[in-house]
Formats: structure tokens, C-alpha cells, sequence
């Protein structure tokens, strides 16, 4: 499936129209400038992460107009053009997209776990999902890649303590005797492989090691992003232990 499906064709909607624009520039972390139809205005950048790659000046990105009076802006930032492939940087649709894929049977590897709860606590951590056949759990953490270099998808971008946090519970859960595992759902088609960030985040890279050899599963696929919503790419293999380089910035 291409970048430029037609409506009706994705495995997820959006649901809601998308708008096209350029970046201008991100004074902060949550906030971005846009131009749209020739004026410039404030959007909410949802993805925390650096993405100092794909938010440079004059980028196409597409924002979705949804104001509120709880809202500090009018506009959201969802997704951003990387020469020819459209990047999903709104994180909260990774985790409903995964849901779906669930729900749906999509992910051969969760097909024996009938039930699916999402956001459930376990002690002091909170987890995407939890999946249940019986006395059987698998307890799932699913985290969405942005970054693509040299057709590597690297994650994450930025420093993630609480990632590392959810690493270091799932390794427990699987001592515990429970199934447990990290799905990386990269929000782009150009990955051909994945890889943890080294350079960016050791911390993080050496717990997902770890938990990798404690019985954690790693699970990573790649996503066909378009302006109508996002549909499921390939499943690909991940290379843990190579400390990859980042773009030139």
C-alpha cells in the first residue's frame, strides 16, 4: 500500500480530516509553527521526542483543526513528510492503532489471548496492554518510533526514563512467570530494521538487552502512514547490540 492510499482503504481512519501546511519552527517541545493556507499558526506537538530530523524549516506536514476552550491552541501536528514518506508524530494514535490491531487479530504473535484490556496498572507502572486467555498474561508495552536513518528505525529520540522503568517491570512480570513483551510500532514505511538508540539513550538500550535475554519479547513493525489514516506494514527484524549512527543534523 502506498503513502498516498485513497480514503476508505487504510486499515485506520483518522476519523477527522487533516489539513496540509510547512513547519516554520517548535519554540518548545509541545508547541509548533505552521503555516496553512498562507497564514501562520500555533499547533500542539504531541510527540514529546526531538525530531530535529523531520521538523526542519519548510517541511510539508499535515495538522488537524480541532479547537477547544481547554486547549492552549487550535491546532494539532500530526504528521510531517521525510522526502517521500509521511510520519505519524501524534502519540496517541499508535497505542488506538495497536488496539484496533488486536481487537482485530492482525498480530499473529498476541492471536491466543482473547482478552484485551488497554492502560492496565501492575504496582507503581501502567502498561498499554494486558492480554488474557484464562490464567494466561501477557502484559504488552507498545512504543512508536519516529526516527528512520539509513533505513534503521531507532528508538527512542529522545532520553526515556519511564521507558527504561517499563523495561525493568517487564523483565520482573516475566520472573514472575508471566508472558511479557515491548511492541515497537514504527509510525513510517522506510524501516527495514530496528534498532535501540544507543547513542542517544545507553540506559535505555542496555535494560532493553537485558530484557531481551530475561524473555521479554521484541516485537517491531513498520506503518504505511498516509492522510487518511494509518494501515499495518511489515513485520521486521531488530538488531540490538549495533550501536548505529544518527543523522547529521
Amino acid at each position: 500500500m502506498s503513502s498516498d492510499s485513497k480514503a476508505g482503504t487504510v486499515d485506520f481512519p483518522f476519523g477527522y480530516e487533516l489539513e496540509p501546511g510547512q513547519f516554520i519552527k517548535r519554540p518548545n517541545r509541545f508547541l509548533a509553527h505552521v503555516l496553512v493556507n498562507g497564514r501562520e499558526v500555533k499547533a500542539h506537538v504531541p510527540d514529546p521526542g526531538r525530531l530535529k530530523e523531520l521538523l526542519v524549516p519548510d517541511a510539508d506536514v499535515m495538522v488537524r483543526h480541532n479547537p477547544s476552550p481547554t486547549r492552549k491552541t487550535d491546532w494539532t501536528l500530526t504528521l510531517v513528510k521525510k522526502e517521500a514518506v509521511w510520519v505519524c508524530i501524534n502519540t496517541t494514535i499508535p497505542n488506538a492503532f495497536v488496539g484496533y490491531l488486536l481487537e482485530n487479530r492482525r498480530l499473529p504473535e498476541f492471536n491466543e489471548y482473547p482478552s484485551i484490556k488497554a492502560e492496565v496498572a501492575n504496582e507503581n507502572s501502567r502498561f498499554d496492554f494486558h492480554l488474557t486467555n484464562g490464567s494466561l498474561e501477557y502484559w504488552l508495552e507498545v512504543k512508536s518510533v519516529s526516527l528512520v536513518h539509513n533505513g534503521v528505525g531507532l528508538f527512542p529520540d529522545a532520553p526515556t526514563k519511564r521507558g527504561t522503568r517499563h523495561l525493568n517491570h517487564l523483565i520482573d512480570l516475566k520472573e514472575q512467570g508471566h508472558s511479557a513483551g515491548v511492541l515497537f510500532m514504527v509510525q513510517r514505511s522506510d524501516a527495514e530494521k530496528f534498532a535501540p538508540n544507543w547513542i542517544t539513550d545507553s540506559d535505555f538500550s542496555e535494560t532493553l538487552v537485558k530484557a531481551h535475554d530475561a524473555g521479554v519479547e521484541v516485537t517491531v513493525y513498520t506503518s504505511e502512514v498516509s492522510r487518511e489514516g494509518i494501515s499495518l506494514g511489515s513485520r521486521i527484524d531488530f538488531d540490538l547490540n549495533t550501536k548505529y549512527p544518527l543523522p547529521e543534523m
